[in-house]
């Protein structure tokens, strides 16, 4: 299921590109390189709310797979093509998004998914305390809310991370997740290396944990570990995910126009689907 849906996340991406050069399509920023994000949908429940990054598009069809009845390529091909008929905006932008499947839609503001995350995460939490009416998530749901490494940097992330260690600190029920896909890039500007680990391997209240988002393996069981930490303490955690990113930003981008020419074919070289179909070779898959 993990390893499919990366490969459908791939072929929506081609295809989007394509309805694009055609005046068919309005949306390309794509999730190659990002395909791992389907083993961490896999290790959580499709009842934990998910505020997810732009480039999560294997996250959602992963989640798709846990509830049936789903056309989730069929969504979001609509979405590309900005259709009123598309499920989540109604034709209005081109956003991840599922009421079935537990994820809001974002919007394209960086970084504006983080303080909701926090407020739906401390929601959970006082819904033990006092019942409302309109609960729609169980006692024991967790909150996602995954980002790039750039948006880390941003002034309004910032703040939901101090909120979210504040809350924590006083011992208040906060059971969120956050998820940083760090590709080294945002946009046209590289991350420094070494960045994320530094800035949020010590953070108070905020328990970090850290995988290759290349090994399907290895993505799997830390981002069960790290739900497992998060639901039983009802504490936030951050889990920090090796990843890298194909294609450019978006669909009129060329990235050998600000990358050197090397480092974007070894990029291309070490493609997560190629990693995948290894690992699973080797597992006698």
């Amino acid at each position: 299921m993990i390893y499919r849906a990366g490969c459908l996340s791939r072929a929506l991406d081609r295809q989007s590109r394509a309805l694009q050069k055609a005046g068919q399509g309005f949306y390309t920023i794509g999730s190659s390189g990002h395909e791992g994000m389907a083993a961490v949908a896999a290790a959580l429940r499709p009842t934990d709310m998910a505020f997810l990054h732009y480039r999560d598009a294997a996250f959602q069809i992963a989640r798709a797979a846990q509830l049936p009845g789903q056309s989730i390529a069929w969504d979001m091909l609509l979405s590309f093509a900005a259709s009123r008929e598309d499920p989540i905006s109604g034709g209005r932008h081109k956003v991840l998004g599922s009421r079935a499947l537990n994820i809001p839609p974002q919007t394209s503001t960086i970084a504006s998914h983080l303080p909701k995350a926090v407020g739906a995460a401390y929601a959970v939490g006082a819904a033990r305390r006092l019942r409302p009416e309109h609960q729609a998530l169980p006692d024991d749901a967790i909150v996602y809310c995954s980002f790039g490494d750039a948006s880390a940097n941003h002034s309004t992330a910032q703040g939901a991370f101090n909120t979210a260690q504040w809350t924590a600190f006083q011992s208040i029920p906060l059971p969120l997740l956050f998820v940083c896909e760090d590709n080294g890039i945002g946009i046209s500007t590289r991350t420094p290396p070494g960045w994320i680990a530094a800035t949020f391997g010590q953070r108070p209240g905020l328990k970090y944990f850290f995988c290759n988002g290349l090994d399907i393996y290895e993505t799997y069981r830390v981002a069960a570990e790290a739900a497992r930490y998060v639901r039983r303490l009802k504490k936030p955690a951050i889990l920090h995910i090796g990843t890298l990113r194909l294609y450019g930003h978006a669909g009129a981008d060329l990235p050998t126009s600000y990358l050197p020419r090397e480092l974007v074919e070894t990029e291309e070289a070490n493609d997560p689907l190629l990693h995948s179909v290894r690992l699973l070779e080797q597992a006698g898959r």
